[in-house]
């Protein structure tokens, strides 16, 4: 699928690191371009003594290892200069925007936002001498299983965060109001995530603000205590991957499709809660509530995405997972 071309184009020129700094490279052969990638520094993702950890993104290349060698030289001899010590990859900038290798499942129909890529691109990582730092496995489930799954959920929801409640935020008559309600979440929620860098309310609003307008009512959730205080939240979307595709990059036509469309799947994209909320089963309330919706709304399929390597319960309740993806590593 073709990226937005104004979304690239910011992105490119630095919209992506504000503060910080960002070098595309073109690979070329006998005049055409065989491959690019972009060398990244965001000043908010930092080892520990406040070493800033490089980046490589917006990676595109053939099957061609001479070329992706190049283009890795570079990178790290720019990232180097600014003083990184190890880099990830392919990051175009932090765990809010595109990150992530697809390492096994190419045979499964893409979804929207998924990472994707070509088959032997995760080849030429290693040959540069990346090793995978983090997983993240994919399911699929069709609607058959949803009542006995959501069933499930609510079991173990039961057993734990007695008085918590879901509020269904509107996307629609309150898009700034939900997106500022899950921004102040987001430090805590994604604390220890692989990656993971501060963004501003702005930076949010520019990644899925666009999303927003797309849901249908209660596609996007706050878990809620017996205090009022949010603990989490999750958020799904229908899966309009080939109203997307037929786009080819110009966002001009973004939403045309609404009102004369039906999704057949829906994307529970993110379930996030703040670290001491996790473990005490107040996670499941969210997804049974994300299954109830699915099933009101007549979705046929639901995709559980780029689910963290720690998290196992669907290892236990769900058939094996259908796609694996990764984040690369290496020391400069």
């Amino acid at each position: 699928m073709l990226p937005l071309r104004d979304a690239l184009r910011r992105e490119l020129a630095g919209a992506a690191v504000p503060g910080g700094a960002i070098q595309p490279f073109l690979c070329t052969r006998g005049g055409e371009a065989v491959g690019c990638a972009s060398a990244i520094v965001n000043p908010r993702l930092a080892d520990a003594p406040g070493t800033p950890v490089g980046q490589v993104g917006h990676f595109v290349c053939a099957d061609d290892r001479e070329a992706a060698a190049a283009l890795f030289d570079a990178a790290f001899a720019w990232l180097r200069a600014r003083g990184a010590r190890r880099v990830l990859a392919p990051m175009n900038g932090g765990v809010h925007l595109a990150h992530r290798l697809l390492v096994s499942g190419f045979e499964q129909a893409p979804f929207l936002l998924e990472p994707r890529n070509p088959r032997w691109v995760p080849a030429l990582f290693e040959a540069a001498g990346f090793s995978v730092v983090h997983r993240w496995k994919t399911w699929e489930v069709e609607r058959a299983a949803f009542a006995p799954l959501r069933e499930r959920l609510a079991a173990v929801g039961r057993r734990g965060g007695p008085g918590t409640r879901i509020e269904w935020l509107d996307t629609g008559a309150d898009p700034r109001g939900a997106l500022a309600r899950v921004h102040a979440l987001l430090d805590l929620a994604w604390a220890g995530h692989v990656g993971w860098a501060p963004i501003t309310l702005g930076e949010l609003a520019a990644s899925f603000g666009a999303l927003l307008p797309l849901l249908p009512p209660h596609h996007l959730a706050v878990l809620v205590d017996a205090s009022g205080r949010d603990l989490g939240f999750g958020f799904m979307f229908p899966d309009w991957i080939d109203e997307v595709r037929a786009l080819r990059g110009d966002a001009s036509g973004w939403g045309r499709w609404m009102g004369t469309a039906t999704a057949r799947r829906v994307v529970a994209h993110t379930v996030a809660m703040i670290p001491e909320a996790r473990g005490h089963a107040t996670g499941a309330r969210l997804v049974e509530a994300g299954l109830a919706s699915a099933l009101a709304h007549g979705y046929a399929s639901l995709v559980f995405p780029l689910t963290t390597e720690s998290f196992r319960f669907w290892e236990h309740v769900l058939p094996p997972a259908t796609r694996v993806y990764a984040l690369y590593g290496r020391s400069l």
